[in-house]
């Protein structure tokens, strides 16, 4: 079984407590006070998670580590939500990563975390929810899985994804292994079908890449030929969109598995809806090589 130890990330002026599971040359940290994030995953004490510069100690939107998003993947139309007539503004990703989780369990079996409603949430989501986030490490795998949770009285639309941020080489030194019905560089309009060989190359005019995928089989992989490292994405049958994300001037690439797309909560069958008293887990894992 994994060790459990606890810790403190001290930079910055940022201090924030850190629980960590290893087993053997693998070792996996999470940050409950910076949006339950796993923030670390390393082999033999090389990093696989990347982490911006001074972003991760801020309190804007965490664009490094592992964000969990919800009740929104990417940004609704307008930057609101409708929900029974009325309008609810929404961050890009949901308010999630945005704030502190409860650690409700830490030992070498796995680390959980759990989310509930305070007043900002209630704010922009008008709903009862409880998230539960399980992080789990056997060997070279991280597991993480999303129990969401209606603790309301009424139904409750979401989506639901994550946003890991892998460390590269950089983006032509990457090859994807992906399968995918439809591959494209904007959720709106047609989705034209994906190739046989999916790549991410620079957008000449554009600070950042992308690729967005839907019937996304599982797993997703990627090699870098200039670290010789790989990364394994796997996950349930919860999650059918992905993306790969990219910034020109950064040593990252997302590989993303969403099972929400940007405005789906607004749209009529693209989201989860739970009935009260409900749950559904998402669960995913990563393999570092």
């Amino acid at each position: 079984m994994p060790e459990l130890t606890r810790g403190r990330y001290q930079k910055y002026g940022a201090d924030y407590a850190t629980l960590t599971l290893t087993d053997g040359a693998y070792a996996l940290t999470v940050t409950p006070e910076r949006g339950g994030m796993l923030t670390s995953f390393t082999k033999n004490g090389v990093e696989y998670i990347w982490l911006r510069d001074q972003n991760f100690e801020s309190t804007d939107r965490p664009r490094c580590a592992i964000p969990i998003l919800f009740p929104n993947c990417g940004k609704p139309d307008g930057g609101v939500h409708i929900f029974d007539g009325a309008a609810y503004p929404m961050e890009n990703h949901g308010f999630a990563a945005l704030l502190p989780w409860q650690v409700a369990q830490a030992d070498g079996a796995g680390i959980t975390l759990t989310l509930c409603p305070n007043g900002l949430t209630k704010f922009v989501y008008p709903f009862d929810f409880k998230l539960t986030m399980r992080y789990t490490l056997c060997g070279a795998r991280a597991g993480l899985a999303l129990t969401v949770e209606n603790a309301g009285a009424k139904p409750m639309p979401y989506s639901v994804g994550f946003h890991p941020y892998f460390t590269a080489s950089a983006l032509e030194n990457l090859t994807f292994d992906i399968t995918a019905a439809t591959c494209s560089e904007d959720a709106k309009g047609p989705q034209p079908a994906a190739p046989a060989q999916i790549t991410l190359t620079k957008n000449p005019g554009s600070a950042d890449s992308i690729r967005l995928m839907t019937g996304v089989q599982s797993p997703m992989r990627f090699a870098d030929s200039g670290t010789h490292r790989t990364v394994t994405v796997d996950f349930g049958p919860g999650f059918g969109n992905g993306v790969l994300w990219q910034q020109d001037a950064e040593h990252f690439v997302c590989m993303e598995p969403w099972n929400g797309w940007a405005n789906s909560v607004n749209e009529p069958g693209r989201h989860e809806v739970l009935a009260p008293g409900a749950q559904k887990t998402f669960a995913w894992g990563i393999t570092i090589g």
